[in-house]
């Protein structure tokens, strides 16, 4: 079970949609839901030293002081109704730190990418990348379009034997022992090699029986077929109608832009279904 969600807020499109998402598994989980609102980045230039009359500062203050104000009244509300234990906090600073940071105190932390019609999100449109990749914690993404249905009852595994995706597989533990029906893919299967580690056909499904979770359904795709590892994924997420894909994040840091391997970077862009990435 899960015993503490984070979920990032903010004055953008798609905060009701995670809140949403969060107040569902919360309820499943009987969980604590920590909601995080960060110091918004336009309001940390308010404390530069700038040529911007105080009349504007105050002006730009106030307003976000309103909506930061609204996303409150609204998290409360319906945290509230759904007798949900939860707890509002507002820290200081960078974004993908303060959310980091929370991120290391729970079990999950709830997302979404930001959508071009925002305006304060879009200051950082790399933010859940950058806090995946420095969380240690798994983060889950929710789609900017489609309806949220229960998340984890259907789930589609990305498995390719690397140690991200052992990571992924590990850090969703509280989902996978809640889920029904349990997809394993692998794209670009390496039978030979497994061969030659004495790694045997059974050993997946096996470690899924002693852990309790569903006997594993193992779907093997080949890249070229279906041109890239991320259509595959979000193609076999449809065919077998999952509500939830887990799978490994990939990439590194460079001047401090994440840089996301090719099958995240279409899962980010093309995502319909939440995604629970762990690196």
């Amino acid at each position: 079970m899960l015993g503490r969600i984070a979920i990032h807020l903010s004055h953008d499109h798609g905060c009701k949609r995670r809140l949403r998402a969060a107040i569902q598994l919360a309820s499943e989980h009987k969980a604590e839901l920590i909601g995080v609102y960060p110091e918004e980045q336009a309001a940390l230039y308010l404390y530069e030293d700038t040529v911007m009359p105080e009349e504007v500062h105050k002006v730009l203050r106030n307003k976000i002081m309103q909506a930061r104000n609204e996303v409150q009244k609204q998290f409360v509300q319906e945290t509230s109704a759904a007798g949900v234990k939860a707890h509002w906090r507002t820290p200081q600073g960078a974004a993908d730190e303060a959310l980091t940071m929370h991120a290391r105190y729970c079990d999950l932390l709830i997302m979404s990418k930001s959508d071009n019609k925002d305006t304060t999100a879009s200051l950082m449109s790399n933010l859940p990348e950058a806090v995946v990749m420095a969380a240690g914690r798994p983060v889950l993404m929710i789609p900017a379009v489609g309806s949220v249905l229960p998340i984890g009852r259907r789930v589609l595994f990305c498995w390719d034997h690397r140690r991200e995706s052992a990571r992924a597989f590990s850090d969703a533990a509280p989902i996978l022992h809640a889920c029904s029906e349990l997809v394993v893919l692998t794209v670009d299967p390496q039978p030979d090699n497994l061969r030659k580690k004495d790694i045997h056909e059974n050993d997946f499904a096996d470690y899924c029986a002693t852990l309790g979770y569903p006997k594993p359904r193992e779907v093997f795709k080949r890249s070229e077929d279906f041109g890239g590892v991320g259509n595959i994924i979000l193609n076999t997420s449809t065919d077998h109608g999952s509500d939830l894909i887990i799978m490994g994040a990939y990439g590194h840091s460079r001047m401090r832009q994440w840089i996301m391997g090719g099958a995240s970077r279409t899962m980010f862009s093309s995502m319909t279904v939440p995604i629970l990435l762990s690196h």
